[in-house]
């Protein structure tokens, strides 16, 4: 009866305050207690291991069911039961870690909805997993002594991660979860599913969303791509499409290009491919901010570094004089932009850019391309602010010009009858 109350608060009280916290410290270290007391003992006086997972699977259900807090603008929750489960116990206690997913019930969660549910199981499971890390300093601490052995099984917490993530995943979910899953899907979740190609339809549906969910599944995708040889027709089709004037705008941007610049190192790939990404990159520089141009060029000279077929978009000895730039901005099919036959003009014109970064970094494709390839990771997370910021703190060699007139005010008495300025 104790335990039910302690559980009924944690549940049900709706406002923030210490006794959800209190109650949550007690009942778990009646778990501590129970898992010494309520252990049987062997021929030799020996405790066996135990871990008492009734008491807990309630636990796990209660916290779930909370009705404290709310959903956060990234899909998780402002729960402080939940807060409190995570930075004092689960990211701590590597039996907690596997209890927690090992003990949910998804059965007593199908009455309840399932954006409050699921963004209280993403606040805790989007922190890093210590189980099985072979690092001595990496893995964790135990909550109960004397475990099970079955808390080393890899296998059986595989399948059982697997199985309720997928329990969420069929669910609706809001737009902002679904952001944060495919944010942390190739970290936090990929390595812990027992068969991972069970994403397949996940990734693949939400690369077909467009947009951001597009961007943000690729590095599923990848993961999957590269490890578990996913086969994805048109690949490279919808990443062209992705290149859109909202791409260079985005949150997400450099992560992004980070990938797109591992999809296209192959040199295995046509050249009429790599043009056509190539040139519109360039097409979409000529609107874009120049801290996403900055971004732009380094990225264009180590692409034709890597792919030397392609440097004729730079310097094509045999065009004519009438010569009109053939390429196709509106097709989809990136081997049919015509592209490899067009001209990377748009550089030139970020040569006379207003900003002089951009002016000054430009100019680098009118000169022999000795130079090493970039380091893409010191021009991917410019901003205006960070532009700003190294103006600001830049050295001048000698003093700046300005007027040698001094002025009061920015606008003559008279420029307009009746104002002051």
């Amino acid at each position: 009866m104790f335990k039910f109350n302690l559980l009924f608060i944690i549940e049900n009280v709706i406002f923030d305050c210490s006794l959800i916290i209190d109650n949550l410290d007690i009942y778990l270290k009646l778990v501590k207690l129970e898992s010494v007391h309520f252990a049987t003992s062997s021929k030799e006086g020996e405790k066996n291991p135990f871990f008492p997972t009734k008491t807990f699977k309630n636990l796990v259900t209660s916290i779930l069911k909370s009705q404290n807090g709310e959903v956060l603008n990234d899909g998780t929750s402002s729960n402080i039961v939940v807060q409190e489960f995570v930075n004092s116990y689960f990211k701590k206690y590597q039996d907690f870690q596997f209890y927690f997913i090992n003990e949910l019930n998804t059965e007593e969660l199908n009455d309840v909805s399932n954006e409050q549910t699921f963004s209280k199981f993403l606040t805790i499971m989007k922190e890093k997993l210590t189980l099985f890390e072979s690092d001595d300093e990496k893995i964790g601490k135990t909550f109960v002594t004397n475990l099970p052995s079955i808390v080393n099984n890899q296998v059986h917490f595989k399948s059982t991660f697997e199985t309720k993530w997928l329990y969420f995943l069929n669910r609706e979910l809001n737009n902002n979860q679904y952001k944060t899953i495919l944010l942390i899907l190739h970290k936090r979740i990929i390595p812990f599913f027992s068969t991972p190609t069970k994403l397949m339809d996940f990734l693949t549906d939400s690369y077909e969303v467009g947009g951001i969910i597009s961007i943000l599944s690729l590095n599923g995708l990848f993961e999957l791509i590269k490890k578990y040889n996913l086969d994805y027709p048109n690949f490279y089709e919808k990443l062209y499409s992705l290149f859109d004037q909202d791409l260079f705008h985005m949150k997400y941007r450099s992560r992004f290009l980070r990938l797109t610049d591992v999809f296209l190192s192959s040199t295995h790939l046509p050249s009429a491919l790599i043009a056509s990404f190539l040139k519109k990159m360039a097409r979409l520089s000529l609107n874009s901010s120049p801290s996403a141009i900055v971004s732009i060029i380094p990225f264009t000279y180590n692409m034709l570094k890597k792919h030397p077929t392609c440097m004729i978009l730079l310097h094509n000895t045999s065009a004519s004089d009438d010569y009109t730039d053939p390429f196709d901005d509106s097709e989809k099919d990136p081997l049919k932009t015509k592209a490899i036959e067009s001209s990377l003009w748009e550089l030139e014109t970020l040569q006379t850019h207003y900003h002089p970064n951009v002016a000054t970094l430009a100019k680098i494709f009118s000169q022999p391309f000795r130079k090493q390839s970039y380091n893409m990771e010191d021009f991917l997370d410019w901003s205006y602010n960070s532009l700003l910021e190294s103006e600001n703190t830049r050295r001048m060699k000698n003093e700046v010009a300005l007027e040698h007139d001094k002025f009061d005010s920015l606008l003559g008495d008279g420029y307009i009858s009746g104002w002051k300025w």
